[in-house]
């Protein structure tokens, strides 16, 4: 249908009320596309001449309608007259919207909003309409809707009867449904609305526009839809004398501002999301089925069960994000070791401010776990990743920048990186930015997954291919960045000044690898229960983040990382290998001669072996001390 607005004059909506076209008259996008013709208003038709003959007023509450037709219908079996005290309009195929407005009974007031369908005020609401079955409403509480209609013109065998305004017999007063307590109504306001369809051509457009501010006039709702005794659109008409002269005002006015029935329509079409309600609550209503379970199921059928702060549903996303704050204050905290002196030797592979580009990448990884609770959005969806691989990228950058100014043989490349390193860095962070710019172009969007017990929750989804292209391009550049950083590290894995570096650089980039592909895996596979999804989810991104953390950073000042002296030690028992000499073999030599008779063999053969032992250990001499000048020298540039 066409935005209205843009084919009718502003003018043209005066008159109406704002809440009413926003209730059922507008799209999901706010666009206004129709104009109610008129108004289906639920009322409560009371039988006068019944009431005149007991002295009773109409009913204001609904425990005030329960106890008069108790007594009226009392009286009339004592004359061996059966009537019908209340058809309550509750029927296997249209008993949504009467439960629906029964509850709406119950507000605080007309302003108040609907309640909510696991509320007390639901529960009390519903207590008292089955209170109301079980008393007053014998077998023709569940009447259909033909029954309804058929009662306004049968006064003598009805009291009260719940049905939308319409033309009636002029025995029978309408008046809005009565509520819990006086002055609050029930009654729901359903549209009949006119609208122009967007695929017909612009002159017809422009000619059904003029039809509409034809219908949408005060004087057309008056001559055509006040005189026939229906409910106009045009609300303002219910202030004019001559117009309530026709019709009964005091039915619009008591059940003003209007209420409406907005079905959510996420999970099921209109028919099947009404006969789900319809039959949920009704195995309380007409069952024995408890109401706190009944409320439980119909809740389901609308609700999206997301990882929550609180504890309603579950205390699992409090956990979650109980331990999330503590490895985050974790990760924070230990970035102080940087800049205790004790420490320094510990941290010489990279510059401070290198190392705390490494921490908040971490940081950033971990920080998007934050994106899992509460509904799934568009933005949410695009920061999540974003944080994850922009994270990534940060994190390992200083490193690559560190592995490549270690690179043995000095280059252009190489010179130029380690010149310029916040450069380098920032030309690596384009790319990543880069990529997940362009997929911000694109749109996320929540995929509805139903659980075994039918309940609901939702995913990001892409559904689109050139986004799917450009997360995949992201995954490829952070799997690119690993295996250069590899390929580095295998050509420096002998350098003697960054061996234990290296090493654990190594073992961070294979448990980062590992988390990648767990979290991609997370992604693409379909659970069947939303607390195990956003469980894992976060987990694989907890376990991304701090082993990260750990096997790039914090492991250089636990123990297993070593002493600043190893590289020393080496040197010298090395060299005294090397100045014992043929000496030191022959000494021990004769110590196997002395010793045992069994090593005959072994003496008469080291004299042949005195010049290998010395001449391996001179090759091994040589060879540390090439490694070490060679690591002095990456260490220098």
């Amino acid at each position: 249908m066409v935005n209205l607005r843009e084919y009718l004059p502003e003018e043209t909506f005066e008159g109406f009320d704002e809440r009413l076209l926003k209730g059922i008259c507008s799209s999901s996008d706010n666009k206004l596309v129709g104009i109610p013709f008129y108004l289906y208003v639920s009322a409560l038709f009371s039988n006068t001449k019944l009431l005149a003959k007991y002295d009773k007023r109409i009913p204001k509450t609904w425990d005030e309608l329960m106890e008069t037709s108790k007594i009226i219908y009392d009286e009339e079996k004592k004359l061996n007259h059966t009537i019908v005290r209340y058809n309550g309009l509750i029927n296997d195929t249209s008993g949504s919207m009467t439960v629906f407005e029964f509850i709406n009974s119950f507000r605080d007031s007309n302003e108040s909003p609907h309640p909510y369908i696991n509320s007390k005020t639901t529960e009390e609401a519903l207590k008292k309409l089955k209170e109301m079955k079980d008393e007053i409403g014998e077998d023709i509480f569940k009447g259909t809707d033909m029954d309804g209609f058929m009662y306004l013109y049968l006064p003598d065998d009805v009291l009260f009867v719940n049905y939308n305004y319409n033309p009636h017999n002029p025995i029978f007063k309408a008046t809005a449904l009565p509520g819990n307590k006086e002055g609050v109504s029930g009654s729901i306001v359903i549209g009949h609305n006119l609208g122009i369809n967007k695929y017909i051509s612009e002159e017809k457009k422009r000619a059904a526009a003029e039809f509409l501010k034809f219908v949408a006039s005060k004087e057309t709702q008056k001559k055509f839809i006040a005189k026939d005794d229906f409910v106009g659109g045009l609300t303002s008409l219910y202030d004019d004398d001559e117009v309530c002269r026709m019709l009964d005002c005091e039915i619009i006015k008591d059940a003003y501002p209007f209420s409406f029935m907005n079905n959510d329509l996420k999970h099921y079409a209109d028919d099947t999301y009404h006969e789900k309600y319809r039959e949920g609550l009704f195995k309380y209503i007409y069952g024995n089925e408890p109401l706190s379970t009944v409320l439980k199921k119909v809740e389901d059928v609308t609700k999206i069960y997301t990882l929550q702060m609180g504890t309603d549903d579950s205390v699992v996303g409090l956990i979650i994000l109980i331990v999330c704050f503590i490895f985050l204050a974790f990760i924070l905290f230990s970035l102080v070791f940087v800049f205790i002196k004790k420490f320094e030797k510990k941290f010489d592979f990279l510059t401070k401010e290198m190392w705390v580009i490494t921490v908040l990448g971490s940081v950033m990884i971990l920080s998007s776990i934050f994106t899992l609770y509460d509904s799934v959005e568009n933005y949410k969806c695009q920061l999540k990743v974003a944080l994850i691989n922009v994270g990534f990228v940060l994190s390992i950058s200083p490193s690559i920048h560190r592995l490549i100014t270690n690179f043995p043989n000095n280059n252009k490349a190489s010179l130029w990186v380690d010149k310029n390193k916040f450069l380098f860095i920032l030309v690596v962070m384009i790319f990543s930015v880069g990529l997940n710019g362009i997929l911000a172009t694109t749109t996320y969007n929540a995929r509805d997954i139903t659980m075994t017990d039918e309940r609901h929750y939702e995913k990001c989804y892409m559904n689109n291919t050139f986004g799917r292209v450009i997360y995949y391009l992201i995954q490829i550049y952070n799997f690119f960045l690993i295996l250069m950083s590899l390929c580095l590290i295998f050509l420096e894995w002998n350098l003697e000044v960054t061996k234990l570096d290296v090493k654990y650089l190594a073992t961070a980039l294979f448990m980062d690898s590992l988390s990648l592909i767990l979290i991609i895996i997370m992604d693409s596979i379909k659970f069947k229960d939303y607390i195990m999804y956003n469980s894992l989810l976060a987990i694989s991104i907890m376990i991304f983040a701090v082993f990260n953390h750990i096997f790039s950073y914090l492991i250089r000042i636990l123990p297993i990382f070593g002493n600043d002296s190893g590289h020393e030690d080496s040197r010298k028992i090395l060299g005294k290998v090397s100045n014992s000499g043929v000496s030191d073999s022959k000494r021990i030599t004769s110590f196997n001669q002395t010793t045992s008779r069994d090593h005959t063999a072994t003496v008469s053969t080291t004299s042949s072996t005195d010049s290998i032992v010395a001449g391996i250990t001179k090759k091994i001499m040589n060879y540390h001390n090439q490694t070490v000048a060679s690591s002095t020298n990456s260490s220098i540039h």
